[in-house]
This record gives C-alpha cells, sequence and structure tokens, in this order.
C-alpha cells in the first residue's frame, strides 16, 4: 500500500520538476549566466526557484493520486489501516447502504477539494506569479 502511494506521488513530483525546468523563460538562464552563475549554484538559484510552480503541481497530482490509492487501499487492508474512509466506504456497500456510499464519497471529494483550494492553488499561484511563469 505504501509502495503504490510513494511511486505515484514521486514520479509525478519529478515529471513536473522536470517540465519546469524545460519551460522556464531561457532569459534567466542566460542573465544568471551574464552575471557568473554557472552549475550547481544556476540550479539553486535561478533554475529550481523557477520551476517551483511546478514542482507545486506535481505535488498536488501527487496528492490526488496518493489520496485516491489510500482510500483503494483501505477497502482491501482493513487489517493494516484499522478503520478509514475507504473501510467505511466498502462496508456500506456490503450492506447495500447507498445513503452511507454517497456520504463517505461526498466527505472524500470535500476533503480533497479543502486541499486543493485552500494548501495547493494560494501557494501555487503566489508562486506563479513570483517567477513570472504563466497563470494569472
Amino acid at each position: 500500500m505504501l509502495f503504490v502511494v510513494v511511486m505515484g506521488t514521486v514520479w509525478s513530483v519529478v515529471i513536473a520538476t522536470d517540465t519546469g525546468a524545460r519551460t522556464i523563460p531561457p532569459i534567466y538562464a542566460r542573465a544568471a549566466r551574464t552575471m557568473g552563475s554557472e552549475g550547481f549554484d544556476k540550479w539553486t538559484r535561478v533554475i529550481l526557484p523557477a520551476s517551483l510552480p511546478f514542482v507545486v503541481s506535481g505535488m498536488k497530482q501527487g496528492w490526488a493520486f496518493a489520496w485516491r490509492s489510500l482510500m483503494a487501499a483501505e477497502i482491501f487492508v482493513t487489517i493494516l489501516t484499522g478503520f478509514g474512509l475507504g473501510h467505511l466506504l466498502q462496508y456500506g456497500r456490503e450492506l447495500s447502504a447507498m445513503d452511507q456510499v454517497i456520504g463517505v464519497m461526498v466527505v472524500i471529494v470535500v476533503i480533497g477539494l479543502i486541499a486543493d483550494k485552500v494548501l495547493f492553488s494560494p501557494w501555487e499561484r503566489f508562486l506563479h506569479r513570483r517567477w513570472g511563469t504563466g497563470l494569472k
């Protein structure tokens, strides 16, 4: 369960970071080179900070994948996880309690939306504005 969650999350962040590093405006790298920044210094002071909006996007995708994986894993691995939303969803399904199933699904969606709107979206908007890399 942990392996699936971690592997999905890590690759989302790695791919988003790579995309961010490839799509930063070339003027940033040229300006850093003009000011004498090369190699590791250029990566830590220019390329990585400029790709942070994309890293946050990858974290958002990774979190969404981890959240879905956790719900699915709780359905099948109830012995290890104890009692969670996935287990509650499965329990409602077994009892044909559609009100419980729909209620748990709504709770899962609300938690996902709150995490996106409160945690990831403001951070992503701030970083895009700060580095001038897109989203207005």
